[in-house]
């Protein structure tokens, strides 16, 4: 896992409830740093890296550092983590970069749970993501879920009906325990 950014742009109510509030001043790492994490990981044996965020397509570069992780030849697979924020967009550009894998991050079929959640009104924009990555031609898409008692939970059903007739796979990953999110 490589994070190239801690800033995200969603106000998930059990990650960030309060959105994303900068403690620190704004310092990434560099292309070339990346670079030279890049060629250690390689050397060390690395054949695939995920990277993650905060919201990774929120960096300008981020095609860039796709490109500059798939063209260290020992590196077979590169994926990445997203809200799908800017997914529908990009997923062409980012496969021609050399993505070969994505995981979006939905966490309710329903456009209101799904706002409710992420604190974005942007449903269907994200699904769109989804769809062009399908179309794109990534060797995976995944969708994972946070199922949370009382605000999603009643979504499985749906959730279940959806993926029979989508072709990517569906995961439903454990809640991160947080200082914010103790009630689900």
């Amino acid at each position: 896992r490589l994070s190239i950014t801690d800033e995200c742009n969603f106000k998930c109510s059990y990650c960030l409830p309060d959105g994303y509030q900068r403690t620190h001043q704004k310092q990434f790492l560099s292309e070339n740093e990346i670079k030279n994490l890049i060629n250690a990981f390689a050397e060390l044996g690395t054949t695939k890296v995920r990277i993650t965020g905060g919201e990774p397509s929120l960096r300008k570069d981020f095609p860039d550092i796709i490109s500059q992780i798939a063209n260290r030849k020992s590196i077979k697979k590169v994926t990445t983590t997203t809200n799908g924020f800017n997914l529908s967009k990009n997923a062409k550009k980012w496969f021609d970069a050399g993505l070969t894998a994505i995981n979006v991050s939905v966490d309710s079929l329903d456009a209101n749970t799904f706002n409710l959640i992420t604190g974005k009104n942007i449903f269907d924009k994200v699904m769109e993501g989804v769809e062009a990555s399908v179309a794109a031609g990534f060797e995976q898409v995944k969708v994972n879920s946070v199922l949370m008692k009382g605000l999603n939970d009643n979504d499985l059903n749906t959730f279940l009906h959806w993926i029979k007739t989508h072709p990517m796979q569906l995961r439903f990953i454990e809640l991160m325990q947080t200082d914010d999110n103790s009630e689900f």
